[in-house]
């Protein structure tokens, strides 16, 4: 099986160095590096690497922008936000851009392997300290919000949280897409949010999806 490939966007060449000899060392080919949002985004067109790895805080565009430009040419396109920042509002706003996961760069480097062999097989990853930052007041009652979902609803939520489309999740379900649009509509309105990172969250604190390493 072929190793999954990684660009990385990030404007420190020391880390992007040292994060290409973790992921290489971990069976992971990182293809190449870009210092920018721009250069990044030239390289994920030129190459589309399986996962791709962005720092929020970057000169010119930066990482939002970078993330925002890369899932309107690609809507499956893999992205990992490896940042310093580890405020909730940030994480959520790339999260609904488009990433697949979030970390920050306090994490221990087998968080961040972790997190790229799941994106790499099409799941979301939070590290811990920005699950526990999300949208507390949401989440007090979640326990009782994911209860209160139908058998297919609460199917559909554990789907999402998985990183399944909708078309995945109609094969799945034996339904059709439409269907399924419907119950992850409802599954929503019942979780109040519309929000993908707190859905991952709730997800977790449910124990329906692996949290990561506290």
């Amino acid at each position: 099986m072929q190793e999954p490939t990684v660009l990385l966007i990030d404007d420190h060449a020391i880390l992007r160095d040292g994060y290409q000899q973790l992921l290489n060392s971990a069976g992971f080919r990182v293809v190449a590096q870009a210092s920018n949002s721009e250069e990044g985004y030239r390289q994920y067109l030129n190459l589309n690497p399986d996962v791709c790895i962005i720092d929020i805080s970057m000169p010119g565009a930066g990482g939002l922008e970078c993330i925002r430009r890369i899932c309107s040419r690609d809507s499956k396109a893999r992205i990992l936000v490896c940042t310093m920042h580890d405020d909730s509002t940030l994480a959520m706003r790339a999260m609904d851009m488009g990433a697949r996961g979030y970390i920050t760069k306090s994490c221990p480097s087998s968080v961040l392997i972790e997190a790229v062999r799941t994106i790499a097989n099409k799941g979301h990853y939070l590290s811990t300290e920005i699950a526990r930052a999300i949208a507390m007041d949401k989440l007090v009652n979640g326990d009782q919000k994911v209860s209160a979902l139908s058998h297919q609803e609460f199917a559909v939520f554990r789907m999402v949280a998985e990183g399944k489309s909708i078309n995945e999740m109609a094969e799945s379900l034996a339904l059709a897409p439409k269907t399924v649009s419907n119950y992850k509509t409802n599954m929503m309105r019942k979780l109040g949010t519309s929000n993908l990172a707190e859905i991952i969250y709730m997800a977790q604190k449910s124990g329906l999806i692996q949290s990561p390493p506290a």
